[in-house]
Order: C-alpha cells, then sequence, then structure tokens
C-alpha cells in the first residue's frame, strides 16, 4: 500500500516556478518519499498556472 502527497507550485507570467521543484524534491527524498509525477497545470488559455508534484511512500504494515 501506498500514500501520497501533493505539492502544487505556482508560475509566474513567464511561466517560472515561483519555488525551486528541485529543492522540494530533495526535501521530500529526505523524508524517504518518492517523485511519482511532475505536471503541468494549464489554463482555459494554454499558459501554465502551476506545476504539481505528486510523491509517493510505501506503507509498511
Amino acid at each position: 500500500m501506498f500514500k501520497y502527497e501533493f505539492v502544487n507550485i505556482k508560475v509566474d507570467w513567464n511561466g517560472n516556478p515561483k519555488e525551486n521543484p528541485e529543492e522540494i524534491i530533495k526535501k521530500y527524498a529526505q523524508e524517504e518519499w518518492r517523485l511519482h509525477t511532475f505536471a503541468p497545470l494549464s489554463s482555459t488559455t494554454g499558459g501554465t498556472t502551476d506545476i504539481k508534484l505528486i510523491f509517493e511512500k510505501k506503507v509498511i504494515e
């Protein structure tokens, strides 16, 4: 069984993330999370508004 964490990173008007995705990934990796998905989210105008990071961790029962 796995559990998941979802992180949204806002993107500015130029398409640059307002937070450093690599730093967020490293932080979660230290807590034994694995990056599952890195997906851009877009608005109806086609521009990227957010980046969604999805992390997973195996749950030991």
